[in-house]
């Protein structure tokens, strides 16, 4: 293997470390903002659909919108269950 493509995935490991943590630190948000609901709906779709349009507007690439889309409502629906 060569230098180059084991730079790149220790570079990407780095990254998918990063991610993980933001990911958490998202959930550790997400029960917080359960506890605060007092007993209001959990899954707002609305709520939702206003996330996957905001991001896909600062989307800048290489990942599609679709992508994008799909990507952050399974991020959205693992968070939503720690609002519970």
């Amino acid at each position: 293997m060569s230098d180059r493509l084991l730079e790149l995935r220790d570079r990407i490991d780095a990254l998918d470390d990063q991610i993980l943590e933001l990911v958490s630190r998202r959930g550790r948000l997400a029960q917080e903002v359960g506890r605060a609901k007092n007993g209001a709906p959990i899954y707002r779709p609305e709520r939702e659909a206003q996330v996957v349009r905001r991001l896909q507007a600062a989307n800048s690439g290489p990942l599609p919108n679709d992508a994008v889309e799909r990507l952050f409502k399974e991020v959205m629906s693992a968070c939503r269950s720690l609002e519970e």
